[in-house]
């Protein structure tokens, strides 16, 4: 009995120590061990690809505190564990260029051990860090196959295509980036010389080159921020520049098309000198540590190309002959105190030749004037104040903001980058606006004057402009829970109201030019609208009302009312059904001597419906009927269409495999005119389409 409980005792004896030891072996282990980062399957490792590493044998204690940092974010949870390794696999595709990757244990005692750290190198290629090419395609052939027109009527048969490209390479460093629209059309179009060709060009296009600091852009793009020497100027030609990030500093220039042109005219779209806009842009934030406490820019353009029509100033008229100028602007923006406070300031000069070079008024090859460039100036300041960012009322954020804006564009001032800038203008205008739970209320004041450089000849008027609008959406707010539980949308579904009044006083100040003083126009223009949306449908009403009177008596007063109301209804799951109705009246009052008035009434009513017979094969049908009618018996006709679309997906378009669709296009149209049975017809036309699409990815 003694010899048996000693033996156990040192069985037990054993199984301790033996116990012990692979304790320390594992501990051992636990505190020296190190993962391996598995190469990718080929060369490179792509966007898709799984990232493994190689672990030692571990406790599964010791496995379940560790975690993994992707680029500092924590993706423990799309790691898992097959054998001797760890799988990580991204929810979504990983950019390309270099990532870091972070493994951690989290000791018992607190401690975080680091147990690697690596850099992971995402690519497309082995020479390129990033390669991508897609193309959109589309080819269209279309035959008239039923038809009946007035002569002469255009071909029968015509071909169109339309393809856009778009590709990028990048590596360490540098990367290259393009889209272009290349067109062609099989219908004629006149050319110089007066005879017909087929429309085959190279559309609006952008390449844009990238190597550190510098960026060089050859194509249609904008050169700087909306002001007064450039707004709105997205034209084509080239520009070279470097900017800085950190400091927030950039320096462009820039040599572009006057007029938009597309394609390769002009050689690139600056060639032409004589439609060439040419300057340079500089912006900068002097104080890197509150980039928003001051921004500074300057802008600088000397161009030429085709006068602009139309008026600069009051009276003063452009012409269709060549124009040149050159126009500098400096503008200061601060943002201040959290944002709260916003300070912009803008100052620009401009010399603008309206006749340019001269111009030859009875084409006899002699320039028989040529006018001086006009100098002149504008500027503007604005200032707006938000007191709260952060207010929350009832549980709901409250933003506040009101501001005035000073504005003074001299009567000749015009840039060449600016060609439908406004000029000869004199304004303060004042405003304020509220937004809180889902409503959204403006409101606006300005007074503005014309003639600025007080031109003997020219009159003088003034305008004051009020704008009101409000516009309230009910906010729902979603309810915890599964989805059986939350409460049902209201009767009135999801509605969104709005309502903008504008009232316009114009008086002349000052006499000139068969205007007397006092006052010229009163209008007013008010739009309301509503609409309601539901799971299976929505509809929406429209009505304005609309008046203009004349207080010198030289046109007749208006009164006009529009009122539309449309729908969307979805049957089941294949069709939709689009109604709309609109009505609108003008009745004229108070003409002038020699003068009737009259009231004009119109009336349309539409009717579209869609319908899905399958995946493949689809319906669209369009019917219209308007009626327009004036009191005085000048107008009176009915025009009523109707056009339809059958189209057969045969194949659809997948990757390197080309889509091929077939359509069967109707287009009726009847017009009667009871005033004028000349302009009584009725035509219609059918077609046949084949339409081939291609969208290949690289």
């Amino acid at each position: 009995m003694m010899k048996k409980k000693l033996n156990s005792a040192i069985a037990r004896a054993v199984c301790c120590a033996c116990l012990l030891s692979v304790t320390a072996i594992a501990h051992a282990a636990s505190a020296d061990w190190k993962p391996v980062l598995v190469d990718a399957a080929g060369s490179v490792r792509g966007p898709g690809e799984p990232i493994r590493f190689k672990l030692p044998r571990l406790p599964r204690e010791a496995l379940q505190r560790l975690a993994l940092e992707f680029d500092d974010m924590d993706v423990t949870g799309f790691v898992a564990t097959e054998g001797d390794f760890a799988v990580f696999t991204s929810p979504q595709p990983i950019p390309y260029g270099a990532h870091r990757l972070r493994m951690v244990e989290y000791a018992l005692d607190g401690n975080i051990i680091e147990r690697g750290l690596w850099t992971v190198e995402i690519r497309k290629t082995a020479a390129f860090r990033e390669a991508q090419l897609q193309a959109e395609t589309t080819i269209s052939a279309s035959q008239r196959i039923a038809d009946d027109l007035p002569e002469p009527s255009p071909d029968k048969s015509s071909a169109n295509a339309g393809a856009r490209l778009q590709g990028l390479l990048a590596d360490d460093g540098w990367k290259v980036k393009g889209s272009m629209d290349f067109l062609y059309t099989g219908q004629p179009a006149p050319v110089a010389g007066g005879t017909q060709s087929s429309l085959r060009n190279l559309g609006r296009y952008l390449l844009t080159a990238e190597a550190g600091p510098v960026v060089a852009q050859v194509g249609h793009h904008s050169i700087a921020s909306d002001g007064l020497v450039m707004r709105g100027f997205n034209r084509c030609g080239g520009s070279i520049g470097a900017q800085s990030l950190e400091t927030g500093t950039s320096l462009t220039a820039f040599s572009i098309s006057s007029q938009d042109v597309g394609g390769l005219q002009d050689g690139f779209c600056a060639g032409n000198p004589e439609n060439r806009t040419n300057g340079v842009a500089l912006s900068s934030r002097p104080f890197s540590s509150q980039r928003d406490a001051l921004a500074l820019s300057a802008t600088h353009v000397s161009g030429e190309g085709p006068s602009q029509s139309g008026m600069i100033g009051t009276g003063i008229a452009g012409d269709q002959t060549s124009s040149s100028g050159r126009a500098t602007g400096l503008v200061a923006d601060s943002s201040l105190f959290d944002r709260r406070l916003r300070l912009r300031g803008e100052y620009a000069s401009s010399a603008y030749d309206l006749d340019g070079r001269g111009r030859d008024t009875d084409l006899d090859g002699v320039l028989d004037s040529n006018l001086p460039a006009e100098n002149d100036r504008a500027y503007t300041g604005l200032l707006t104040y938000t007191p709260w960012h952060d207010m929350i009322v009832s549980k709901l954020p409250l933003i506040w903001n009101m501001g005035v804006e000073k504005k003074r564009l001299g009567t000749y001032f015009k840039s060449p980058a600016n060609p439908t800038g406004e000029s000869d203008r004199d304004t303060l205008r004042a405003f304020t606006g509220v937004n809180w739970a889902g409503m959204d209320m403006q409101l606006s004041i300005s007074h503005e004057t014309d003639n600025v450089n007080d031109i003997a000849l020219l009159p003088r008027t003034e305008s004051v402009r009020k704008v009101a609008s409000l516009a309230f959406s009910p906010l729902f707010r979603a309810q915890p829970g599964a989805i059986a539980d939350r409460p049902e949308q209201p009767w009135y579904g999801r509605p969104v109201f709005s309502i903008s009044v504008l009232e316009l006083e114009q008086n002349v100040e000052k006499a000139a030019a068969g205007l007397s003083v006092g006052a010229l126009n009163s209008i007013t223009n008010v739009v309301m609208s509503a609409s309601f949306a539901y799971p299976a449908w929505n509809w929406s009403i429209f009505h304005s009302l609309g008046s203009i009177t004349n207080h010198i008596n030289a046109v007749p007063d208006t009164r006009t009312r529009v009122s539309q109301l449309n729908a969307n209804f979805r049957v089941g799951q294949s069709l939709d059904v689009r109604p709309s109705l609109q009505y609108s009246t003008t009745e004229e009052s108070d003409p002038p001597a020699g003068v009737v008035a009259k009231d004009t009434t119109s009336a349309t009513a539409g009717l579209g419906l869609g319908y899905i017979f399958s995946e493949k094969v689809n319906v669209i049908l369009s019917l219209n009927s308007g009626n327009e009618k004036a009191s005085d018996g000048s107008r009176d006709s009915k025009v009523t269409s109707v056009t339809g679309n059958l189209q057969w997906n045969a194949i659809r378009a997948q990757g390197a495999q080309p889509g091929l669709s077939l359509a069967l296009d109707g287009l009726y149209t009847d017009t009667e005119d009871s005033v004028s049975a000349e302009n009584s017809r009725h035509n219609y036309q059918v077609f046949l389409r084949l339409i081939i699409s291609w969208l290949p990815t690289y």
